[in-house]
């Protein structure tokens, strides 16, 4: 089998399958990905140059690799084609790639050992490695679905006798079935890898069996370098495949679980919170918005000079002094990513009092001493490295739902606005939106049909589609307004954006420049709050101008809801008049970057 067929081979599937279950891609993402699977191909096949495989030992590895490549993407993309714009970039197509060039470094390495060393070696990995993908289309032909964390859940928490017991409930032929199919997997297997491998690499000097030695130095330091680079246990490739990443997010999140609650039982037993303001009439909410990914320096109400109008519902109100709305527009999140960022800003745990996450109270703890009744929506992942710590405090509210786990429900931000209809507007009720906002891949945040409404442009590359995304979150922010002043009685509404972000520069974990914490945040406040809480509605008004960075939420809500407590720190509030924090005082990135050194920032609101 020609080295150069299965380069093309693996780059054009990988390609394939990437495009066509990830929708939206701009160009240049599009052009990033090719290379990205050309050169995987390259590195994969460099094990075909340097010895002869018989047939079947190619087969094998490739059988292997290809149902890697395809199955997770597929039965995910038949589980949630009706409702999902896109699907989470899992590391499946490159591991399936790289495995390719691993298994066949493996095979020629350990055939110069022994034949069958290699073939019973190679032959049980395949076999192990087969199993997985094949037990996930066979997970999906039983309940038409991919597995997911409600599937995971009971694999991880099953005792060795329910084990027995479901393989049990099936019939006994499809358990005999299932046992023979793998028995024959595996005989077929350490049968194709018996093959001796023939090295063809010129040397001088060869070991006893005949092998060149340049030939088996190279072999075994590509066999080392594809096993750190899939097997890694943090960053491999196979951790991230999609299967292993919900196994050990699942994990993660029963072992947090634990560790929350047993903490929630403390901070609970010793909360004290106390209404400011007594007698208030009931049947008032208040709303709290999580962007996603947005900064401000591309949304025109925080920075005029866009190319166009990317936030027209936003402008019109910061541009109206009568309106009720406060914008901020030195707001700066607390780190680059997700769960770092909100992890701090829905607890009291902030970068500057050190608290651990687990030892802190949330704003869903607050809220609700305070007598509101708190409903949590959310179109983020219900578990996942990004949201654990997210999915932990929103299960503690009053009502709970993720668009993703409401079957066939389409996943744009636009589905929160039916959970609406489920608030009673006689309750006290603090209500909470997390956007996917405008979270990469962009131009699948909004529907094909808002950007042909809008006439938005959607061939200009990744900037465009960002700025489009931001547009589309204007009109939802506008639709979220409008029906809870109707319907819901409003009497605050706060929005703010987990973090930023740099639409054309490669996403990464590592601070690459402002843009990624500069984020929009703004509080509206209805005449009737501004009436019974008017210190706080004062407060608002002289720190708008105030530096200000989205761990400190917690204590932002904690003033807007005007309480006192034990667990609220006033001068950390920038609803409060007693806020300290100074533009020299506030940092990003868990503490590391100052925000004085914000070369994107004149500094002309030195506060």
């Amino acid at each position: 089998m020609n080295a150069v067929l299965i380069i093309i081979y693996f780059a054009v599937l990988g390609n394939v399958i990437f495009r066509h279950f990830n929708r939206g891609l701009a160009r240049n993402s599009r052009g990033q990905q090719l290379r990205r699977y050309l050169l995987a191909a390259v590195q994969a096949a460099i094990p075909m140059l340097l010895a002869n495989f018989n047939t079947a030992v190619l087969a094998a590895a490739l059988a292997t690799a290809t149902l890697w490549i395809v199955t997770y993407n597929v039965v995910y993309d038949l589980s949630h084609r009706k409702s999902s714009p896109d699907y989470d970039n899992h590391m499946d197509i490159a591991f399936g790639i790289y495995l390719f060039g691993w298994l066949t470094a493996g095979q020629a390495v350990l055939a110069a050992i022994s034949n069958v060393v290699s073939a019973v070696a190679v032959g049980l990995a395949e076999t192990v490695l087969i199993a997985i993908p094949v037990a996930q289309a066979a997970y999906y032909a039983t309940y038409r679905t991919c597995i997911d964390d409600a599937g995971m859940q009971p694999l991880l928490n099953t005792y060795f006798s329910e084990a027995v017991e479901f393989v049990r409930s099936f019939p006994l032929w499809k358990s005999l079935t299932a046992a023979a199919s793998l028995i024959a997997t595996a005989a077929l297997c350490v049968t194709a890898n018996t093959g001796e491998a023939q090295a063809t690499l010129l040397s001088a000097y060869t070991t006893g069996n005949g092998v060149p030695v340049a030939t088996l130095s190279i072999l075994t330091a590509l066999l080392a370098y594809f096993s750190i680079y899939i097997w890694k246990p943090h960053h491999g490739l196979f951790v991230r495949t999609g299967i292993v990443a919900l196994y050990i997010d699942v994990r993660t999140y029963n072992r947090s679980v634990m560790r929350y609650r047993t903490g929630m039982k403390h901070r609970l037993a010793a909360l004290e919170v106390e209404n400011n303001v007594k007698g208030q009439k009931r049947g008032k909410t208040i709303i709290m918005v999580i962007g996603e990914s947005a900064c401000r320096d591309y949304m025109s109400a925080f920075q005029p000079d866009q190319p166009w109008q990317t936030t027209p519902w936003e402008t019109e109100k910061r541009n109206d002094p009568g309106s009720g709305f406060i914008f901020f527009p030195n707001a700066y999140s607390c780190a680059m990513q997700t769960v770092p960022s909100l992890e701090r800003v829905l607890t009291e745990r902030n970068q500057y009092n050190g608290k651990p996450f687990c030892d802190s109270c949330s704003i869903v703890d607050i809220a609700r001493r305070a007598g509101y009744r708190i409903s949590w929506y959310s179109n983020q992942s219900y578990i996942g490295v990004n949201d654990t710590s997210v999915t932990l405090v929103a299960q503690t509210a009053d009502t709970a739902k993720w668009v993703k786990k409401e079957g066939g429900v389409q996943q744009f931000d636009e589905s929160l606005l039916a959970f609406l209809d489920e608030i009673r507007p006689e309750d006290d009720n603090f209500v909470v939106l997390h956007l996917k906002g405008s979270h990469f891949n962009y131009e699948n945040r909004y529907p094909a049909a808002y950007a042909i409404k809008h006439h938005l442009s959607t061939d200009l590359g990744d900037v465009e589609c960002y700025r489009n995304s931001i547009h589309y979150t204007d009109t939802l922010l506008h639709r979220v307004f409008d029906y809870a002043s109707r319907r819901l009685n409003l009497a605050a509404m706060v929005y703010f954006s987990d973090h930023g972000g740099i639409p054309d520069m490669r996403r990464s974990p590592r601070f690459l420049g402002f843009k990624m914490v500069r984020i929009p945040m703004w509080v509206y406040l209805s005449e009737q709050y501004r009436d019974e809480h008017g210190d706080t509605a004062e407060a608002l008004e002289i720190n708008r101008d105030m530096y200000f960075t989205n761990d400190l939420v917690y204590e932002l809500m904690c003033g807007i809801f005007d309480i006192r407590s034990n667990r609220y720190d006033p001068t950390q509030s920038i609803a409060s008049k007693l806020y300290k924090y100074r533009r020299e005082d506030l940092k990003t990135y868990d503490g590391r970057i100052r925000i004085v050194d914000d070369d994107l920032d004149n500094g002309t609101n030195n506060m």
